[in-house]
């Protein structure tokens, strides 16, 4: 899993206290050792598989990184620590190296002892093998026999015809256009190709590169992107507007269930169906608002997340994901509510065991399970594509 989401997962899985806790310990690790490396064996009791970049940090980097200032390093290092068992308590660093044998210098060795002798075994020279000349002229003549027996069948048996006049090259003018006539309406018609893919796995990678090998998103069940290229196995996709990634074509779709549904019947279902006291005035109107506008509303936020793509305000049961400063989706991290329960909604378009997805004409609507719990999170997300 991604280290954004393993950090969602994390902070909608456990209480405030235990977060703070969790971000004291790090605090305490590194004003002793300043080593994430070391601070991971504390906290988990294993290192890490992969040596982080930096391995050095400080106490003020780590404080930086909570406000909300990027740490490439910090970002590696609390995605795969909120991934792992973190320990009840600290464990101890074993730094302890295994003792290396003593050995004895020339001043400590008895003068009567035999010295080892080396001897260099001279292995036998091998002998040369002769070339197989007869094998070799064997292959030269099948081959040649092979070539002649293909320019002779090519030119005297597979095209009588050429050497022929044709009896019956006249054909009846009607009889030929009506079979072209016929062969036309045989065609089937060519339908214009989709260029909009959508999720249709849990937490699928988007990656940086062609090769696959660097992971710059994990994309959510339902998401959509508008399609740059495409090859048999892999896609390009737009993820904003200064942004791009290639995702394997085997974890999307291009084709939805049913139609998309009204915008006044999708925003009347969330009213009725989540927790949306803290709406003060529309659902419509919270979308496109600023970090700024949000803290003017509802007050800084509990707490800050962000990744290579999106930045996340977490307010309560509740929480906003902002691309470029804009909001672009509002997440109930605590709804019940079922696959079952959202197709009342409309027919779902999207499924699977653990979630689901039903459209609009300007937004979608995602579910997804939360395991281990009776809740889902369910997300509003703008339809822009």
């Amino acid at each position: 899993m991604h280290r954004s989401l393993q950090a969602l997962q994390y902070y909608t899985s456990h209480s405030e206290d235990d977060i703070i806790r969790l971000h004291e310990r790090i605090r305490s690790s590194l004003a002793s050792t300043e080593s994430l490396t070391d601070t991971m064996i504390r906290l988990t009791g294993d290192a890490p598989l992969i040596p982080f970049k930096q391995d050095t940090v400080t106490v003020d980097e780590w404080q930086n990184f909570l406000a909300g200032k990027h740490h490439e390093s910090l970002a590696d290092f609390y995605g795969m620590l909120v991934a792992r068992p973190i320990l009840t308590e600290d464990g101890p660093l074993e730094h302890d190296e295994p003792e290396t044998p003593a050995t004895l210098s020339r001043s400590q060795r008895d003068d009567n002892s035999p010295r080892r002798q080396k001897t260099k075994t001279i292995a036998p020279p091998r002998p040369k093998r002769k070339l197989p000349w007869g094998w070799i002229a064997l292959l030269i003549l099948c081959f040649l026999l092979g070539a002649a027996g293909t320019y002779i069948y090519s030119n005297y048996f597979a095209s009588p015809k050429s050497s022929a006049p044709d009896a019956t090259i006249e054909q009846p003018v009607a009889v030929e256009e009506s079979t072209a006539d016929e062969k036309t309406d045989d065609k089937p018609e060519t339908k214009p190709e989709a260029n909009v893919l959508y999720i249709n796995t849990r937490n699928s990678n988007i990656y940086r590169d062609e090769a696959l090998t660097d992971v710059l998103y994990e994309a959510d069940f339902g998401d959509g992107y508008r399609i740059l290229e495409a090859s048999d196995s892999i896609s390009k996709v737009e993820l904003t507007d200064e942004l791009t990634g290639y995702i394997k074509n085997a974890d999307t779709t291009k084709e939805l269930s049913g139609d998309a549904t009204a915008d006044e019947t999708l925003l009347t279902w969330v009213n009725d169906n989540l927790d949306t006291s803290f709406v003060t005035e529309t659902l419509i109107d919270l979308i496109g608002k600023s970090s700024a506008e949000l803290n003017s509303l509802y007050a800084a936020p509990d707490r800050t997340f962000s990744d290579d793509v999106n930045d996340y305000l977490f307010y309560g049961n509740h929480f906003f994901t902002l691309q470029n400063d804009r909001v672009i989706a509002i997440d109930w991290s605590e709804a019940d509510v079922t696959n079952d329960k959202l197709a009342t909604l409309a027919p779902l378009q999207l499924e699977s065991d653990t979630s689901a997805f039903v459209t609009s004409n300007s937004y979608r609507l995602q579910r997804f399970a939360k395991d281990g719990t009776d809740f889902s999170r369910v997300r509003l997300a703008e339809q822009n594509l």
